[in-house]
């Protein structure tokens, strides 16, 4: 059970490793020691003052944060998670400790703030592990992508969404419910937006792969299916901002599926119905199912009148 207030009952678990306050722990003696010392027996407070300083920045800088650095290349995003849960806290923790040795100052002709260096490394060192982050969870969907079978060649309808569809949601919706969990929820959505970004272009790019040269009705309905599906769980989300990460998407397959593909080449219509496609790509994909169509309409199946659905497309590329 986590806790989040001083109601929570205990014991509860922390966010944060053993390793936050074990360290915390033994910057407390040693400050108390330094300043027992300088008490006693030393009475050049400035030096103190300065040697502490680079004392804490040096074992805060080089022992501390450089190896939670040292162990980002790990593989698995929980642990880069949980790295980067105390670099935040250790951040924190630089932020007081830098007020109380202003307020601890042995010299009583100092100063200005007391600056550490470490504030900083943390800081820089939280964007590593939230970079590292991004990269492991985007490579996991690139990967669950590249398992997309889609025949674009096809004749006969799909009835459900692809396995690779329903395993990249899942991943999607147990990231978010478990490994992600403990972060901030700043931080949280950063990388769902990311990853739900990453993921609408890696599909779209199926589509615009140069091996694709033609794309059926059957096709563009199979990706539609699998789009709706991807639309309908990150709806489920309840936040209108993850939503616009699929526009593009949207709009393109939508694009692909017109009756009506004229609109696509009017300014007017296109800036309201497709102002997410790209011209270039919208273009080519059009293109493409031209000439899907005129082969799906020429198989002995005859599944659709796409002849006359793409006859004025076609024309216009100098399809034949």
């Amino acid at each position: 059970m986590s806790c989040t207030n001083t109601n929570d009952s205990f014991p509860c678990v922390l966010p944060f490793s053993q390793m936050y306050p074990l360290c915390c722990i033994d910057i407390r003696n040693f400050l108390n020691q330094i300043y027992l010392f300088s008490d006693d027996y030393f009475q050049k407070s400035s030096i103190i003052d300065e040697t502490l300083r680079t004392a804490l920045d040096d074992l805060l800088c080089q022992k501390v944060c450089q190896s939670l650095i040292d162990r980002l290349s790990s593989q698995y995003p929980g642990q880069i998670v949980q790295i980067l849960t105390n670099l935040e806290h250790f951040e924190t923790a630089c932020v007081e400790l830098q007020d109380l040795l202003f307020q601890a100052r042995s010299s009583p002709s100092a100063t200005g703030p007391i600056v550490l260096e470490a504030t900083e490394r943390f800081k820089l060192a939280k964007k590593q592990a939230s970079d590292r982050i991004f990269e492991l969870v985007n490579s996991k969907i690139d990967d669950l992508i590249e398992t997309a079978e889609y025949d674009w060649m096809a004749i006969k309808p799909s009835n459900e969404p692809s396995e690779y569809m329903l395993e990249l949601t899942r991943y999607l919706s147990n990231i978010m419910s478990s490994v992600l969990l403990a972060l901030p929820t700043e931080i949280k959505e950063f990388i769902y937006f990311d990853a739900l970004s990453h993921a609408s272009s890696a599909i779209l790019d199926l589509t615009l792969d140069e091996g694709v040269k033609r794309i059926t009705p059957f096709a563009v309905a199979a990706l539609a299916m699998d789009t709706r599906y991807l639309s309908d769980f990150v709806s489920s989300l309840n936040n209108p901002i993850l939503m616009e990460n699929l526009d593009e998407l949207t709009q393109t397959v939508a694009l692909m599926g017109t009756e009506n593909s004229d609109e696509f080449f009017d300014v007017a219509q296109r800036n309201r119905k497709y102002g997410k496609v790209d011209n270039m790509k919208g273009a080519i994909l059009l293109e493409k199912v031209a000439e899907g169509a005129q082969v799906a309409a020429q198989s002995p199946t005859k599944p659709t009148t796409t002849t006359e659905r793409f006859g004025t497309l076609g024309s216009r590329f100098g399809i034949r």
